[in-house]
């Protein structure tokens, strides 16, 4: 799997946010599911901790975004108020 860079990825209005996050929520939970049946349960430590890393990182993501549309949400309303 090779990755864009982020410089190349351009904005788009076809999806939102929440709609993405509970969609790579459900992917990691399918990935997780699949290593089970291939590796047995409980899973190696190594899978465990990237799956549980890449969660982490989704929701550090998504409380940045949040972050950053509350203080859009404010800066809007400064300027709709002049």
């Amino acid at each position: 799997m090779k990755m864009r860079k982020y410089e190349d990825i351009k904005p788009s209005n076809r999806t939102n946010f929440m709609m993405v996050y509970y969609h790579d929520g459900r992917t990691l939970t399918q990935i997780e599911t699949l290593l089970k049946k291939a590796y047995g349960s409980p899973l190696p430590v190594r899978s465990r901790d990237r799956l549980n890393r890449l969660q982490f990182k989704l929701e550090q993501m998504t409380a940045r975004y949040k972050q950053c549309q509350n203080e859009l949400h404010i800066q809007y309303q400064k300027q709709k108020e002049k």
